[in-house]
């Protein structure tokens, strides 16, 4: 069957797993107890004194993850970006049309865009927490996506570089990068300036082995295509944050980016008919000789990006409501230049009156250059946003809260196309008018008696609205609950609606015909070279989707540090924009304007500009387990670790005054309130502010003992320094139930589980496995990623050549060491102080996806070197901090 795993990659992605699981287990310390050194009876009723965290989260969501400083530097990263990518099986949205990355919040508060987080040191974050997609309606965004908030330290100045160098395993290509980073945090600022440049070498097929046709091979063409193209790329990013007094604080983010890639696309072609009274006839009746001339360079394609960006956020509260102003810019200019084949008019006259040999070297001026069509793109866009949050109402059952947002959206763009020396012009743009309102009301909170009974319960809902200048009124809507019946255990559910457009960029994309791109061709079983035209579709309707989730997030008491997460989630679309997918005989049948073939029937050109499906449906489920320990030594004067009780008011952390304090409490990082909610406010308010209504009536219920575990891991209590280290390890699965594709009513549906594609690397696998974990002590660690997907197949249709995609395992590695930890070894070389040097290995098994036909046959299109010309990497970098 194909969506089971091959028993070779099921026992390896096993055996990797548990050999990490047992490495990770094998130290003592982590057999340790501190358990019996406090003597208390688990049914004792104990009152806490709860007090807000300065730039967390107050929500009655769970988060998924919360990381402290010790946690956050167990991952051996060097910015928030990279922490993000290492958070990635945690940080990214099944649902709707999310991104994918998540939102991001600076100590509780809007920011005008993942600028202005991306670049900040790890070593200058405190806490990170990450939650569900139902927190985004809280900040005036979609829920489609997760929310990531980072508490920085109130006070931190440094300035670092990095040296980084990677290649693959095969040769053929390098890659390096270096950076620059200052930053500087007070207490009423914060400074944030990097400058990155990055630059790799080609990778051609000929490095990679690709088997080209008869015509190619007699030219060698793999020296003159690039399976990876050359590329510089320049970033510059800054950002300033100021505190204007009375709680209310702005930052401005600008940056520069500019990006430049140069491909090879092969050599000049074309067909030549041969008469059969030519001199040159090689036979008795006209023929066409279809041939590659190496008269003039390769042809080429450069695609050269500058972008331009700026933004602010102003926020702020009044009274007890919490506001912000958001506002982000961004100007990216795309020019494309590409080459093709010239006119072959004057050496096909030639040839037909006997005065040119067509299988010559040199056609000199008969032959006429290769003409480059030239295109540009400038988009302009501006996000704009208002958002007032605070509480609305009290009821016995607790304090109703309400986000009312407002916004204005404008984007423009501009596109000029010169092909064959026509030169078509477009021009778009849009105004979007919106808002909304989300509304969370407690059914059980504050009500003593109706919490003891079935635990706390509430329930939400939002609607908003938006008018845009090209496709009206949208509307979207939802509505969820949240119910902990018991200490750790969340039940979350929730349904919401959208219409929505189709970007600008996929209505109108300048029209760009790249030529000699290798493609599949399933009706005949062969790959062929083709040109293939991109661009938008200006026909696009809008979007309507239905979204399901219903999730579960579980901590047991009984075991600490140990997180289960189930989620299920169903959506069902209608008019979806996607890209044009993978041409099989079910595509071409639904799209058969969008093919050209010759009068062979040979595939000589596809049309990809985007298509609308007329229905969409997915359903899956994904659980996962999140597992974190430590074996570390606390210092004389320490608390107690990993106990199963609330804390009482001596061992609630002190509010934060001093910068000796604030260096105190990231080393015993903040945790829950005793009502189960993370102990924040979206203003980031101190600690020692007064506790809310809702608060205080929690923090009376000792009955229930709420708050008495973190989520997440690392140190409790408010002890002494810990040293050592720790380890961390997560495991998800997800489980594809239904994937299906309707491209328009009388066209058979597509089942992408079974047999049909719309994507180049196969149908859906059904299953898909995800592994990721480290291990950290005294400044040395490693970190593991891991994933697995089950085979899939395509079908061919009844005359056409079946392709079997097998399962594929990867698995990376990255090794790093804190030069600090390692003995006298900066005493010797004080150059090294504030040193860290890491390896990285991705794809350790060089694992490629193997791809087959009916016959057996790696078709030429699907050899290794298409699918993955990198394979496996080697990379060592070099960090210092000054």
């Amino acid at each position: 069957m194909t969506d089971m795993l091959s028993p070779f990659s099921a026992v390896r992605f096993a055996g990797t797993s548990l050999l990490v699981l047992s490495f990770m287990t094998a130290s003592p310390a982590l057999a340790q107890s501190n358990d019996e050194a406090f003597d208390y009876n688990d049914n004792d009723d104990i009152i806490v004194i709860a007090t807000r965290s300065r730039g967390s989260v107050i929500t009655e969501v769970p988060p998924i993850v919360e990381l402290n400083t010790e946690d956050i530097a167990s991952y051996g990263v060097s910015s928030a970006a990279d922490l993000l990518e290492e958070l990635s099986a945690q940080t990214s949205s099944s649902r709707g049309r999310g991104s994918g990355r998540p939102i991001v919040l600076i100590n509780g508060l809007r920011t005008s865009g993942f600028r202005e987080i991306r670049d900040l040191p790890s070593e200058a974050i405190k806490n990170v927490q990450v939650f569900p997609e139902e927190l985004a309606l809280q900040y005036g965004y979609r829920p489609d996506q997760r929310v990531i908030n980072f508490i920085l330290k109130e006070n931190y100045t440094g300035f670092s570089i990095e040296a980084e160098y990677g290649t693959p395993t095969s040769g053929g290509q390098g890659k390096s990068e270096l950076e620059s980073t200052i930053t500087r945090i007070g207490k009423n600022s914060r400074l944030n300036v990097n400058v990155e440049y990055q630059n790799q070498t080609a990778i051609t097929e000929a490095e990679r082995g690709i088997i080209q046709d008869a015509a190619g091979e007699q030219v060698d063409l793999g020296r003159f295509r690039t399976l990876s193209a050359p590329s510089d790329n320049l970033e510059l990013n800054a950002t300033y944050n100021r505190s204007l007094g009375k709680g209310v604080s702005l930052s401005l983010n600008g940056g520069y980016v500019y990006d430049k890639s140069r491909a090879l696309s092969g050599l000049a072609s074309g067909a030549i008919d041969i008469p059969a009274s030519s001199p040159f006839a090689i036979s008795p009746n006209d023929e066409s000789l279809s041939r590659y001339f190496t008269q003039f360079d390769p042809l080429r394609r450069t695609v050269e990006t500058n972008t331009i960006q700026g933004g602010a956020a102003l926020n702020g509260s009044l009274s007890s409501w919490q506001w912000s102003l958001t506002a982000d810019y961004s100007r990216a200019q795309v020019d494309t230049a590409t080459d093709n084949s010239g006119d072959l008019g004057a050496l096909q006259a030639a040839v037909d009156n006997g005065t040119a040999n067509p299988f010559a070297v040199d056609f000199g001026p008969l032959l006429a250059p290769p003409v480059t069509d030239h295109a540009r793109s400038v988009s302009n866009t501006l996000n704009s946003l208002a958002t007032v949050s605070g509480t609305l109402l009290y009821l016995p059952s607790g304090a109703v809260t309400t986000t009312l947002r407002a916004g204005y959206n404008r984007q423009d763009l501009d596109s000029r196309d010169i092909s064959g020396g026509v030169t078509t012009l477009g021009s778009l743009g849009r105004d979007n008018f919106n808002a909304g309102i989300n509304i969370d009301i407690p059914l059980a909170n504050e009500n003593i008696d109706v919490v003891d009974a079935i635990g706390e319960l509430s329930v939400n809902g939002n609607l908003g609205y938006s008018e845009l200048s090209d496709f009206g009124g949208l509307l979207e809507y939802g509505f969820g609950l949240n119910w902990q019946p018991v200490d750790g255990l969340v039940f979350t559910a929730s349904a919401i609606g959208e219409e929505a457009a189709p970007s600008i960029q996929q209505l109108g994309n300048p029209v760009i015909v790249t030529p000699n791109v290798s493609v599949f061709d399933f009706t005949n079983g062969e790959t062929v070279l083709a040109n293939i035209t991109t661009g938008g579709n200006i026909a696009l309707p809008a979007e309507k989707r239905r979204d399901i989730k219903l999730a579960v997030n579980y901590s047991p008491k009984w075991f600490d540090d140990m997180t289960f997460l189930a989620e299920y989630i169903r959506n069902n679309s209608q008019n979806v924009a996607s890209s044009f997918p993978l041409l099989t005989p079910e595509i071409e049948a639904a799209f058969p304007d969008r093919v050209t073939r010759d009068s062979n029937g040979r595939l000589i050109a596809i049309d990809q500009r985007p298509v609308s499906y007329s229905n969409v449906r997915s359903e899956s489920i994904r659980y996962g387990l999140q597992f974190s320990k430590r074996f570390s030594q606390q210092s004389a004067g320490g608390g107690r670790r990993g106990g199963r009780r609330a804390a009482t008011p001596a061992e609630t952390p002190s509010p934060v005054t001093t910068d000796a304090s604030t260096q105190a409490n990231d080393k015993a990082p903040d945790r829950e309130t005793p009502n189960g909610k993370t102990p924040a406010t979206a203003n980031g308010a101190s600690s020692s502010e007064t506790p809310s209504r809702s608060e205080r009536g929690s923090a009376t219920r000792g009955s229930r003992g709420r708050g008495s575990r973190g989520r997440g891991s690392g140190g409790r209590g408010s002890g002494g320094r810990s040293h050592g280290g720790g380890w961390r390890l997560s495991a998800y699965h997800t489980v594809h139930l239904d994937e299906r594709v309707l491209i328009r009513p009388g066209v058979e549906e597509l089942d992408l589980l079974n047999g049909s594609a719309i994507g180049s690397t196969g149908g859906q696998p059904r299953h898909k496995f995800e592994l990721n974990g480290g291990w950290f002590k005294n400044g040395l660690g490693f970190r593991i990623k891991g994933e697995h997907q089950t085979a899939t197949r395509v079908n061919g249709g009844l005359t056409g050549s079946d392709l079997r995609f097998s399962d594929l395992t990867t698995l990376n590695l990255r090794v790093f060491m804190n030069l600090d930890n390692r003995g006298d070894l900066t005493e010797k070389f004080t150059f090294l102080k504030g040193s860290r040097i890491s390896l990285r290995v991705d794809n350790i098994f060089n694992d490629i996806q193997d791809v087959r036909d009916s016959s057996g046959t790696v078709p030429l299109r699907y050899q290794p070197g298409y699918l993955d010309p990198v394979g496996r990497y080697v990379e060592v970098s070099f960090r210092k901090r000054f």
